[in-house]
This record gives C-alpha cells, sequence and structure tokens, in this order.
C-alpha cells in the first residue's frame, strides 16, 4: 500500500549518538534525520564507528535516506551549555541534579557506587548550536513527520516546546521521559503528557526497560538474588519511553504512515483503528487478517496458556473449599 500511494516516511531521531536504527522494516519508505550535538559523537556517526557498532554490531537499516544534523534542538536558537560526561550515552543539555541521583545504586553490575559518582564523575560542559524543530522543518521543507523519536537525557519537553508548529502534522512519537528529576531544571512525564494530550495527541503505553530502573540501598536487583522470599521485586522507575498517537491526523496518506509506524512497533490494534477509521483502506480481507494477527511469539503464547490454564484450576479449588465449607 505505501508503494502504489507512493508514501515516504519522514522520521526525525533528537538524540542519534547510536545512529538511526528506528522502523528499520519500513526502511526504504523512510526518509530519516538524525541529530547530535555532541561533536565526538557526531564524528562516529558520520563514520559509521558509533559505540553501538563496534561493540554490539549495530548499523542504520538501507534507509531511503538518513543524514544526520551536528546541533541540538529545543526550545529557541542561539547557544547552549552541554553537559560531556563519561558514560556518553548520559550528555545532554541540562546540568546533572547530582545530589537526587546519589540516591541511586546504579544495579551493581558495571558500577560500584552512586549513579551520580559514577555515570557523572568528572563531567565537563562544552557549548553548542541550539535550534528548534520548526526552524529546522520550516528551512527544509520538512510540513510533517510520522515518526518523532526523543531521547535527549531530560531536555524532552524542551524539544516539545520547538516543535509546537509542527506537532498536529506529527504522527507517533517516541520521548524518553523521566518520573525522578535526574537533571537540574527537568520537566517530568506529567509535564510532557500535558503538553502533549494539549495537541491532540493520546498516550498508547509507556516501557520501563530494566535499565531505567533505580535501586537505592540494594547492589542487584531482586530478580537477580537467588532467595525469592525477597519481597521488593522492583527498585524505583527512573524513566520510560512513552509512545504518544495523533489522534487528529486525518489525511489519509499521512495517516497511512502512521499506520505502518504503529505496525512496525507491533501495536496492531492501534494501527488497525488507524487504517479502518482514517487511511482509506478498504480491504476487507487484509484488515480482518490484521484482526487476528498473533504479536507474540509461540513460546509467549503457551507460556500465557499456561497462565491462563492455573487461574481456571485455581478457581475450581477455590470454588470447591467455599462448597465444602458451606
Amino acid at each position: 500500500m505505501l508503494e502504489e500511494r507512493r508514501i515516504v516516511i519522514d522520521l526525525v531521531d533528537v538524540g542519534a549518538r547510536n545512529g538511526v536504527t528506528e522502523v528499520g522494516q519500513l526502511a526504504r519508505f523512510v526518509r530519516a534525520h538524525g541529530f547530535e550535538p555532541n561533536p565526538t559523537e557526531f564524528v562516529k556517526l558520520q563514520s559509521g564507528r558509533t559505540d553501538a557498532f563496534l561493540v554490539h554490531g549495530v548499523a542504520p537499516p538501507p534507509y531511503r535516506e538518513l543524514t544526520y544534523w551536528p546541533f541540538a534542538l529545543g526550545n529557541r536558537r542561539g547557544r547552549s551549555g552541554f553537559t560531556v560526561t563519561p558514560v556518553p550515552g548520559s550528555a545532554g543539555i541540562l546540568p546533572p541534579d547530582l545530589e537526587r541521583m546519589r540516591e541511586i545504586v546504579w544495579k551493581g553490575r558495571s558500577y560500584l557506587r552512586t549513579l551520580a559518582d559514577d555515570v557523572f564523575a568528572g563531567y565537563e560542559t562544552i557549548e553548542v548550536e541550539l535550534r528548534t524543530l520548526d526552524d529546522f522543518a520550516q528551512e527544509h521543507a520538512l510540513d510533517h513527520v510520522d515518526y518523532l523519536k526523543i531521547d535527549v537525557e531530560g531536555s524532552e519537553y524542551e524539544v516539545l516546546e520547538g516543535t509546537r508548529a509542527l506537532l498536529p502534522r506529527t504522527g507517533v512519537i517516541r520521548v524518553e521521559t523521566c518520573f525522578v528529576p535526574m537533571r537540574k531544571g527537568q520537566k517530568l512525564f506529567s509535564h510532557v503528557d500535558l503538553l502533549l494530550r494539549e495537541h491532540g495527541f493520546d498516550l498508547l503505553r509507556y516501557e520501563i526497560d530494566p535499565a531505567q530502573v533505580g535501586y537505592k540501598q540494594r547492589l542487584t536487583p531482586v530478580e537477580d538474588l537467588h532467595d525469592s522470599r525477597v519481597p521488593d521485586p522492583h527498585g524505583q522507575a527512573l524513566c520510560c519511553d512513552a509512545i504518544y498517537v495523533n489522534r487528529e491526523i486525518s489525511d489519509p496518506d499521512r495517516s497511512l504512515a502512521q499506520a505502518a509506524v504503529l505496525l512496525s512497533r507491533d501495536y496492531v490494534d492501534e494501527a488497525l483503528h488507524v487504517l479502518r477509521t482514517r487511511a482509506n483502506v478498504n480491504d476487507e480481507h487484509f484488515l480482518e487478517l490484521l484482526r487476528r494477527v498473533q504479536v507474540a511469539g509461540p513460546s509467549v503464547t503457551l507460556r500465557r496458556a499456561g497462565y491462563r490454564a492455573v487461574d481456571r484450576i485455581v478457581r475450581l479449588l477455590q470454588s470447591g473449599a467455599r462448597a465444602i465449607r458451606s
């Protein structure tokens, strides 16, 4: 369908240190822009020798077009301080809140002290160029974004503030946002959520990776321990990747692109809703197949079936015990 309608999917990745790798299944339809203001990391992007490639062999898929830009995005145009950290993935515009982060023992795996002392020890501040995504879009005739990914270590809200004109024409947003202030002056999940809802977005879900969970006293996550009697299986959620869908996209072609992005991330139900209601897709056979698609693999499906069987047995035992007592 994308080919028939000659759809090009516009992807913007803000904070592209390890290379743009989103929606790889759609690569031949994707025109991608990646933004990385850290000069050292930008050189790696240009050479293709990012940390992700050198350590894990991860490289960008064969996009239709891919361009990297050496500046930061925010809510104004000018120059800005930029915190460069010993752990490159923690670099960002906002300075770290070391006092708050010293509460967190960083998983006890690669680091031995606190999040502040290990990840931010000896950080320095450099100056980088700062622009808004709205300005960039106007300069480069970018009148819509089908998929916007933002991961800029605490200044995601400011990036969205600088995207207000473009937000009504943005289909899907994946934004890292925090529940705990890890940076000074940082806006949290609630601020980001309200801003996006004001612009017609619905929260589809948020994903919390185990690496985004912090422990204040324990040195290891409980799942690494052999003692299953420990009552606290999880630490404090620090951040999440929140997925938002613009419910006000009405153009059929942009709606089709929105649905394709959602499908590429396995959000089948939401994609099907967009295809049925806004994308002018009338192939009922295809839509019915999509309704019945099984996203989970066979092992997950069997495990879920096992859980349901156990639940049924427990309910039968409970009802039998009640009958005996009565």
